[in-house]
């Protein structure tokens, strides 16, 4: 069997077993998160979450919204481990940094508080 003959068996099986996955999976979201950064910021997504009225002062003296929070840094924000608390018990607490924004929150098994938001 030469070579171009074994290439093209394989294409064929490639090929086909990717349209079977497509077909079987269809529009399914998957996400790839093993990272640490990565597996945090999933957490947070699937957790109800909570600002504390010291953050909301800020939200409303630097005129940001709740939904920039939320939808923008806790989604590509990156997490600074050194200076979080990853450990704690019961509720480890993050600094998370997005732009020129500083958020620091806490991560309990229900629910997460946005603790203190910094621009800097």
């Amino acid at each position: 069997m030469t070579f171009s003959q074994r290439l093209k068996y394989y294409l064929m099986g490639f090929i086909t077993s990717l349209l079977f996955l497509i077909i079987l999976f269809g529009n399914r979201m998957f996400s790839w998160s093993y990272l640490p950064n990565d597996r945090v910021l999933a957490e947070i997504k699937i957790r109800t979450i909570e600002f504390s009225d010291e953050s909301k002062k800020i939200l409303e003296k630097s005129k940001i919204s709740e939904n920039f929070i939320l939808d923008s840094a806790l989604v590509k924000g990156k997490i600074n481990f050194d200076q979080s608390h990853a450990q704690a018990k019961p509720c480890p607490d993050y600094l998370l940094h997005y732009k020129n924004w500083e958020i620091t929150f806490t991560k309990c098994k229900e629910k997460v508080t946005i603790d203190h938001i910094k621009r800097f």
